[in-house]
């Protein structure tokens, strides 16, 4: 009886079961990767928070019918420390990470004595207040690095599986 072999098959199936093994980390990558490209955006969109203080550099107190537009120096500069990106983990299958800020501001208040949270002033100026106008700066940086992110992280994952299968 003769043999048959098929290298090729056998180089192929040696090919899947390490990308199946590898298969977390080379998402995770990818991810970063993706990730990055849409924190710069989010951070271009903190840079060019307009300023609005008063000559104290305190902010403004917002008149009915005047809504804030901007921020103070010291609340940009806080909103742009405070920005990141969660460490990127597995929940329940999902490989992903989360943009957000962490923090305090320096802006002291009386309901804010360690500081105003900037993920609360984000959310303020994200969604819009009673007395602040709405300057979606997530939601903008999201929409317009989406594809760009989608290509790198489709690159990234191609790179690594050619890396696997050799090609």
């Amino acid at each position: 009886m003769a043999k048959v072999s098929f290298p090729e098959l056998d180089a192929y199936i040696a090919g899947i079961s390490k990308l199946y093994a590898d298969t977390e980390p080379i998402v995770k990558a990818a991810v970063y990767e993706g990730a990055g490209i849409v924190a710069d955006e989010i951070k271009k969109g903190l840079e060019s928070l307009p300023i609005q203080e008063q000559a104290d550099g305190t902010a403004p107190y917002a008149k009915k019918g005047w809504p804030l537009y901007g921020v103070t120096r010291t609340q940009k500069e806080d909103l742009i420390d405070g920005f990141g990106l969660a460490p990127i983990k597995n929940e329940n299958g999902e490989i992903q990470t989360k943009a957000g800020m962490d923090g305090y501001g320096r802006t002291k208040t009386p309901s804010y004595p360690k500081g105003v949270p900037n993920a609360l002033l984000m959310r303020g100026i994200e969604s819009g207040t009673s007395f602040r106008k709405k300057n979606p700066i997530f939601r903008k940086a999201a929409n317009a690095a989406k594809k760009r992110a989608e290509e790198k992280m489709s690159e990234s994952i191609d790179n690594s599986m050619k890396e696997i299968f050799g090609k």
